[in-house]
């Protein structure tokens, strides 16, 4: 599983920008405080499955006097990332609702957490650096907001509702 989730960790990275594997390793270690720190053995193998299956390419480049190999990702590695995304998202949910109804059957209360608002302002522009992507990137980052403020909406109208209908009993 832990591969599973490299693999997805690297794709989305390179989505951002071309990254060699060194850098990959640090900004995973830095995004998750640490929790997560990839070795060599790790990434380098899944780089070149990655490579050999066409989701990236990577070209040798000088950098400070040193090669290195620095990785993009390839239109193929645009669809398999947008197609694993929708599928990480969908498990993410489907395993939120069933601790949710975990925790409402053996804690007997009602989880209060909005998950859903937590995704929307960990991507908003608030977040910071949506101006500086390039339009198509901006339009995919507002995108997702609109569609995580719809999720968050239609969870507070649901939530209103259910309030307001034991209030009248």
């Amino acid at each position: 599983m832990r591969r599973g989730y490299t693999r997805l960790a690297v794709l989305v990275l390179l989505h951002r920008e071309p990254l060699t594997g060194y850098d990959i390793m640090k900004k995973i270690d830095e995004k998750t405080l640490g929790f997560w720190r990839l070795t060599a053995g790790g990434v380098y193998p899944i780089l070149k499955e990655l490579e050999e299956s066409n989701y990236i390419t990577g070209n040798w480049m000088s950098k400070s006097g040193r090669r290195k190999k620095v990785y993009k990702l390839t239109d193929d590695g645009e669809k398999i990332l947008t197609t694993a995304l929708s599928k990480q998202q969908q498990m993410a949910e489907t395993i939120r609702n069933l601790f949710q109804e975990f925790a409402r059957d053996i804690l007997s209360e009602e989880v209060t957490s909005m998950p859903m608002l937590d995704r929307l302002l960990s991507i908003s522009p608030l977040a910071g650096g949506i101006e500086e992507k390039n339009v198509d990137d901006q339009i995919k980052t507002l995108t997702q907001i609109r569609t995580n403020t719809l999720s968050v909406l239609k969870f507070v109208d649901e939530r209103l509702q259910k309030l307001k209908s034991s209030k009248s009993k």
